[in-house]
């Protein structure tokens, strides 16, 4: 049996993507730019605040990109918007995971802060071994480095762990880090995109979720 489950957060665990698509509009209508819609939204998570916000732009000249990325990062920081929730179940599944003997752990690459209030907001009943967001000198997912971090942090080894995420970069991440990984599927990509990139486990419900990461 497996030790340690690393969960992505956004796609995941929680539904985020109305708040983000709510963020990304309020700073683009600040600094004069098109607005995207929720569909965009959704295509452009996945690769931290900066790649958002570069995605968003879609391509438009911007002398004042650190700027607007922090207009971003300031207006999103879970706000308490309603919008934001967390999956059916997935709540359920964390828990038993814990009562079976698993360390459970977060890996995001939204920046640190907004990391911590949605976990603060949502999964305060919930006995996370760690929580990593976004930060500084740590590359983010899909590299391994983040996973490698927590691994370190957690004396845990790779054949212990496992990765559980919705898109195309937590499979690539769980590839490139070495680890056993598993695709939900009710999450931001669809099945197809994540084959493409060389997913091979996927479950569709957090009762699947939970019987594939016993089976590990």
């Amino acid at each position: 049996m497996k030790k340690l489950v690393l969960f992505d957060l956004d796609g995941t665990l929680t539904n985020t993507s109305y708040d983000i698509a709510d963020s990304v509009n309020k700073t683009l209508r600040r600094f004069g730019y098109p607005e995207i819609t929720l569909e965009e939204a959704i295509k452009f998570v996945g690769n931290g605040a900066r790649k958002l916000i570069e995605r968003s732009l879609k391509g438009a000249p911007c002398d004042n990109f650190d700027e607007v990325l922090d207009r971003y990062n300031e207006i999103y920081n879970y706000c308490g918007s309603p919008k934001t929730y967390v999956y059916d179940g997935m709540k359920d599944v964390m828990k038993r995971l814990v009562d079976a003997g698993f360390m459970l752990a977060i890996i995001s690459n939204k920046p640190q802060a907004g990391t911590d209030e949605v976990v603060k907001t949502f999964f305060s009943d919930i006995p996370l071994s760690y929580v990593f967001g976004q930060r500084e000198g740590i590359k983010t997912k899909p590299d391994r480095a983040c996973v490698d971090f927590v691994l370190k942090e957690l004396k845990i080894s790779a054949k212990d762990a496992v990765f559980v995420g919705d898109s195309d970069v937590d499979a690539m991440t769980a590839i490139n880090a070495g680890i056993d990984g598993v695709c939900v599927l009710w999450g931001y990509r669809p099945k197809e995109i994540l084959e493409q990139v060389g997913a091979k486990t996927f479950v569709s419900t957090p009762e699947e979720l939970y019987e594939k990461i016993l089976s590990l």
